[in-house]
């Protein structure tokens, strides 16, 4: 075999399992333990916890946004950058994908700055305007991206934002499989 060739289906099966459903959204422990750690984080601090009852969440985030509650409250995971609610990435979320809220786009999606299913009434510190992905294309370019935590069976390391090496032997591991198996195809 030529080695074009195994370099085609290495290829082919990397992309395969950069199509994978993110682990967070098939597994309920490693979803609820990413997304605690958002809500308990400093410099994320995902939240209103209840969207029907939000406290003082949206005048806390106004006040560290340097804005007001009214400006603050249209800065949602529904229109972030980072939130999917692209058609592959509702199949990958078991269960209903939408609930009944007090707002009209009360969606769960798919947070890839954090790695959890997130609900589209709720927002964040790290909240970037341009959202939400809606394309499955642009959803497996995030994927591509942000991969060794995407398959990662484990939970984020609070530490991970300082070294964002870590986790590189997911993307090692992964791309070894795909070698057996492409040697396996031989």
């Amino acid at each position: 075999m030529k080695k074009s060739q195994l370099r085609n289906i290495i290829k082919e099966e990397t992309e395969k399992t950069a199509k994978q459903c993110p682990a967070p959204t098939q597994d309920v422990s490693l979803n609820t333990a990413n997304r605690d750690r958002a809500i308990l984080a400093d410099f994320i601090t995902y939240g209103p916890l209840n969207v029907e009852k939000p406290g003082d969440y949206w005048e806390k985030i106004a006040e560290k946004w340097g804005t007001d509650v009214e400006a603050a409250k249209k800065s949602k995971c529904a229109n972030c950058v980072a939130f999917d609610i692209s058609e592959r990435m509702l199949t990958c979320i078991p269960g209903k994908t939408s609930e009944p809220v007090a707002d009209e786009d009360g969606k769960l999606g798919y947070c890839w700055m954090h790695h959890f299913k997130c609900h589209s009434a709720r927002s964040c510190n790290t909240w970037a305007a341009g959202g939400p992905i809606n394309e499955d294309e642009v959803s497996y370019d995030w994927q591509k991206r942000n991969l060794k935590v995407a398959l990662d069976p484990e939970p984020i390391d609070p530490e991970m934002y300082k070294d964002d090496t870590e986790g590189d032997d997911v993307v090692k591991k992964a791309i070894e499989e795909n070698v057996i198996k492409a040697l396996k195809i031989l």
